[in-house]
């Protein structure tokens, strides 16, 4: 009898040794999560091996997988593990939520002139986490036939309700009095001579004038000595090539023109702005020795003819025969009288300017004028219009 109860004593024993054996050895198998926060943005980058701990050193059978993240909402995660020869599944959710707000890419200032609309959404980028494709919108009144600048926002919602607002701002104008000619300056007026159409020209500091317009071409040149005033950036004693020394009037039309064109998706800039006598000689004796006289004299200037002396003239990107059959310079080419720029020396008049075609080459003389000279898109150079010729002096 005592050997029975022996027996069974032995035998609950075992049993709970098992059953304690077992219950420590399922907790060993457990996997728990290293993160306390389980809510993602959608379309984030979470890897497995991110979110669950291994300290139990338990061998890890799911590979290190990247969590589907591209839907919205509660889903379960699967880990295959194996410890102690055992194989189990760990499960845990996981909640994909949406909380970030679109990004709006766009440009901040667009200019336009009266009557003529322009799409306000064409070059706006729209990114968002849920790669949704979303539609901006504008926010706030403005009249393509009404002269002003208008204050407006771009509007992108996501599917999630996040929202992004970007501040633009909308330069309706007027081509006759947005962008007027430079003023003239302060001296005596001495006149000159009529030009064949019969305009008069005059004398001012040496420097010649039409109809207050400042000419200079092979035949008239500049005041020796000439140095722009009421420049961006101050043209006194520079004596190398400088983007910046430009009048102020010319500057501000420039940054229009320039952002109208960033508005299309092309990238203008200044190549060679003003030039002082100095830097034009050094260049035009460069030229002579490289193509000789009277090549040079065809696409260069003699010291104190250049038009880039005057800070109301400057190129474009590449001074090269290709610029005119770019986007940039298709665009220049039909939109720079807006601004008050014309094509200084336009195609097909070498013989009325003195000079081959320039596409790249601009010059101010406010809306006005560049519309007249603009033709439609024939233009018109100076001398034509003025009635001038562009010969240097024997």
């Amino acid at each position: 009898m005592k050997c029975k109860w022996k027996i069974l004593l032995c035998i609950f024993i075992v049993l709970i040794l098992i059953i304690v054996f077992n219950f420590y050895y399922q907790k060993s198998l457990n996997i728990p999560l290293i993160v306390d926060n389980r809510n993602f943005q959608m379309n984030s980058d979470l890897y497995l091996n991110s979110l669950i701990s291994n300290k139990n050193k338990a061998k890890i059978l799911s590979h290190n997988s990247k969590i589907d993240t591209s839907n919205l909402g509660e889903q379960e995660v699967y880990v295959t593990y194996k410890k102690n020869f055992k194989e189990a599944v760990y499960k845990f959710k996981i909640n994909i939520i949406d909380t970030l707000a679109p990004k709006i890419e766009c440009q901040k200032e667009l200019v336009t002139s009266i009557g003529k609309e322009i799409d306000l959404l064409q070059n706006v980028k729209v990114y968002d986490n849920s790669k949704e494709l979303i539609q901006p919108v504008v926010k706030g009144d403005y009249n393509f036939d009404q002269e002003g600048n208008y204050s407006l926002k771009y509007e992108a919602i996501d599917a999630s309700g996040n929202k992004t607002e970007e501040d633009f701002l909308l330069k309706v104008i007027s081509l006759e009095n947005s962008y007027p000619k430079i003023a003239l300056p302060s001296g005596a007026k001495i006149f000159v001579e009529k030009s064949n159409n019969g305009w008069d020209i005059y004398k001012i500091n040496g420097s010649f004038y039409i109809d207050d317009y400042l000419i200079v071409n092979k035949t008239y040149p500049l005041a020796e000595g000439f140095i722009p005033k009421n420049t961006y950036k101050s043209a006194v004693g520079v004596t190398k090539q400088c983007q910046d020394c430009i009048d102020k009037t010319v500057y501000n039309a420039w940054l229009d023109m320039k952002h109208a064109a960033e508005a299309l998706g092309l990238n203008i800039w200044i190549q060679s702005g003003y030039r002082p006598f100095q830097e034009q000689n050094i260049l035009f004796e460069r030229y002579i020795q490289r193509d000789g006289i009277e090549q040079a004299e065809k696409y260069s200037s003699r010291p104190g003819y250049s038009e880039h002396q005057t800070g109301l003239s400057f190129d474009l990107n590449s001074i090269a025969d290709v610029f005119a059959s770019t986007k940039e310079g298709k665009w220049v080419s039909d939109n720079a009288y807006k601004y008050g720029f014309i094509i200084r020396f336009p195609k097909g008049k070498e013989d009325k300017t003195g000079y081959k075609y320039e596409s790249w080459h601009l010059r101010y003389v406010g809306s006005q004028l560049a519309t007249k000279l603009y033709n439609n898109g024939n233009w018109i150079s100076l001398e034509e219009y003025f009635g001038i010729n562009s010969k240097y002096p024997l």
